[in-house]
């Protein structure tokens, strides 16, 4: 018989009964890796990467152990959404991709089906019925009986984890179960046990969680498992049903950040001590057990008739749910009326002009900020969580330098997906008002699907335009999408002529001269005599004789197409002295044409990138991560000398397709730069990096030329 390993990792610990059950019911001979431990943490380097958090390198530990023991085949499903509503972390959804790539498992020796509840509510049961067989279960409705059970046990035992809501909590410990009940947290845990009970998320029942998310907008959003931990701490701190609070998260943790600023604001507000705790395998025992303890000392409460507030037993006289609990102050409700005056807006790459454009044509007063510097990044990074990720510090920056010249009304295009950047407006707001900004962040989702969404983008429109007549909106969407498609163009055309001009210099001398015609321009037709122009322009700058190397660019959105933050790395690449030929797709065109219209060729397009990544990423994990390892693919047929990958700190989706692409890059031979930018990253190490691996390419180049002749 088969031996199948099953590692101990991530999403196991919330989904053990479920995996288990399904298994047991097959009859399979099954083999769980035991949990992580001190020698473990010596061994993550069998991470191909160093960003992931320290429970994704501790599963590549697991399934290392699981092969030597000899287990044929590994089981570990891809766990996209546990609702209807939202999704899980990205993490979640790609960590099964990942070990397979690092490992060269095989389609046969890695068996990992899916569970999305939101998108493909009865389409991945099948991956189930899939997975029994390739376990050696041809019976389908054996296989179809083993999920039933297995769906049974797994809300079976969320019902027994769920403690009585009638018992006041020394402690409240929130975080992951799959850090809480390895390694780090077991044994924290069991050190704050000794001052008294201690209560987990788990604990809380699903009922009392989504009714302490209620007052959070588009809550039902949130990703599944971070949302039960949100709402289990906010149901015991505002019911009064616990003295203090220890929120334990991964180093650079995604999700985290976003929560944790909700979970400091309640417990501010109702004057419950908190101790944030963020763990990676650098972690001393003794340095967390010393933190914890102090702060077990210094918050310690008297309870009645014994030592330490421990489990009373008794039933509670407070409030409920929302209600400040007594001798605590209450906070006022925020008002969600929009304010008067100008309305700020926030700037990525060339985007500016159309913005501009777009807002003076609804006769709305729009105000840009002024180009990012030092400056702006460190009034983001002052106020902004400590691991959100570098777009968000970049923007919440630009949102208070509006503030503070008096802008109360700032806007921001984003959706809930499943990447962070769809909380960011919410949260930003929320961090700026704690900061002392009296603003209010709106954020404009996309009027798609109508039925769906465009009762609030009419609302939306209307609060920003001031209720201006639609014509008017519909004449500035249209000089807008003109100025972006012009403006990327151009950009392009700049990458080319980079490439081979005699001067250096000469086409970004012309480029910046058509930014101010494009500005300018008050019409459609002015900007296609404006980007005419510019094109005739260029052609007629000298050009060398010179076969260039040819570099794709792919990454992340923001990263991408914002110079300030990649620091300029388009023109550093153009001026090197090896010629280079930037190559990228990533745009605002390209994502207006395929999120927004779907145009027929920017859907084929997509498809096309989709399909190439599918043999490493077969799963959207958010953002555009799966459209860089693609991109990556694509640019192997392409005849690509090679790729460069830019992605912020802490970016999820991103980190995913990183840890794939060192499998990509083997399988494929072709050399890719993976470099993660945040506000440390400096331009002279940026150039170093480009040079030694433009150097790398041209020497892999000339050995091509020498082997063919």
């Amino acid at each position: 018989m088969m031996s199948v390993g099953v590692p101990r990792s991530l999403g196991f610990f919330y989904l053990h009964p479920l995996y288990r059950t399904f298994l047991g019911e097959l009859g399979v001979q099954w083999t769980e890796s035991p949990h992580t431990s001190e020698s473990d943490l010596e061994r993550l380097d069998l991470c191909p990467t160093d960003e992931p958090c320290v429970a994704v390198k501790a599963a590549f530990v697991h399934v290392d152990r699981l092969l030597r023991k000899g287990c044929r085949k590994i089981f570990i499903p891809a766990v996209v959404s546990l609702s209807g509503t939202s999704y899980c972390c990205p993490k979640m959804m790609g960590l099964p991709a990942m070990l397979k790539a690092a490992f060269g498992l095989s389609d046969d020796e890695f068996i990992s089906p899916v569970i999305d509840m939101r998108d493909d509510p009865k389409g991945w049961p099948r991956t189930w019925i899939s997975a029994g067989r390739r376990l050696g279960v041809s019976s389908e409705v054996r296989a179809k009986r083993a999920l039933q059970e297995a769906i049974r046990a797994w809300r079976e035992h969320e019902h027994l984890s769920v403690l009585s809501g009638r018992f006041i909590w020394d402690t409240a410990v929130m975080g992951h179960s799959y850090i809480l009940q390895d390694v780090f947290g077991r044994r924290l845990v069991e050190r704050v046990s000794d001052y008294g009970s201690v209560v987990t998320a788990e604990n809380v029942s699903k009922e009392d969680a989504e009714a302490a998310l209620r007052g959070i907008y588009e809550a039902e959003r949130l990703w599944t498992i971070e949302a039960r931990i949100l709402g289990a701490a906010l149901h015991l701190v505002r019911s009064g049903k616990v003295n203090r609070l220890i929120f334990v998260s991964a180093f650079s943790c995604g999700p985290a950040s976003i929560i944790e600023n909700y979970v400091a604001k309640e417990a501010g507000d109702r004057g419950i001590p908190l101790l944030n705790l963020a763990v990676d395998e650098h972690s001393g025992e003794a340095g967390l057990l010393t933190r914890i303890e102090a702060f077990m000392d210094s918050t310690r409460v008297p309870a009645p008739g014994g030592h330490g507030p421990a489990l009373t037993g008794g039933e509670l006289g407070g409030p409920g749910d929302g209600a400040p609990a007594a001798g605590r102050p209450s906070v006022p409700a925020i008002s969600r009326e929009v304010d008067t005056g100008p309305i700020g807006l926030v700037d990525m790459g060339n985007l500016r002009y159309a913005l501009r454009s777009l807002f003076a044509e609804m006769g709305a007063e729009a105000v840009m900020p002024p180009p990012l510097t030092e400056d702006i990044v460190r009034l983001g990074k002052e106020i902004a969580p400590e691991f959100i990720c570098y777009p968000m510090v970049t923007l919440i920056g630009q949102m208070r330098k509006h503030a503070e010249d008096g802008v109360r009304k700032i806007v921001m295009i984003q959706g809930k997906g499943k990447c962070r950047l769809g909380w960011y407006a919410q949260v930003m707001e929320e961090i700026l008002r704690k900061s002392g900004y009296p603003v209010r962040v709106l954020s404009v989702d996309s009027p798609f699907p109508l039925s769906q969404k465009w009762g609030l983008f009419v609302e939306s429109y209307r609060a920003l335009s001031g209720g201006a007549h639609f014509t008017k909106g519909l004449r500035g969407f249209r000089m807008a999408l003109t100025k972006i498609a012009a403006s990327d163009r151009a950009v392009d055309v700049l990458r080319d002529i980079r490439a081979y001009e005699a001067e250096r210099g000469a086409g970004d001398r012309r480029f910046a001269r058509f930014l101010r015609e494009l500005d300018e321009a008050r019409s459609p037709k002015e900007v296609k005599a404006v980007f005419g122009d510019y094109c005739r322009d260029m052609r007629r700058i000298p050009r060398l004789q010179v076969d260039p190397l040819r570099v794709a660019i792919v990454g992340e959105v923001y990263v991408v197409n914002e110079p300030f933050v990649n620091k300029d790395a388009e023109r550093i690449l153009g001026s090197l002295e090896q010629r280079v030929r930037v190559y990228r797709t990533l745009d605002v065109t390209s994502w207006v044409d395929y999120h927004l219209f779907k145009l027929p060729r920017a859907v084929r397009q997509y498809n096309r990138v989709v399909k190439c990544a599918e043999p490493y990423l077969p799963v959207h994990v958010g953002g555009h991560g799966q459209e860089s390892v693609g991109e990556t693919v694509l640019a192997k047929t392409l005849g690509m000398d090679g790729v460069i990958h830019l992605f912020p700190f802490t970016c999820m989706p991103e980190i995913i397709a990183q840890n794939i692409l060192v499998k990509v890059s083997s399988d494929l031979d072709i050399p890719v730069l993976s470099l993660m930018i945040s506000e440390q990253t400096g331009v002279a190490g940026l150039e170093t990096r480009f040079e030694a691996f433009c150097d790398l390419l041209e020497g892999r180049r000339k050995r091509s030329s020498a082997n063919e002749a």
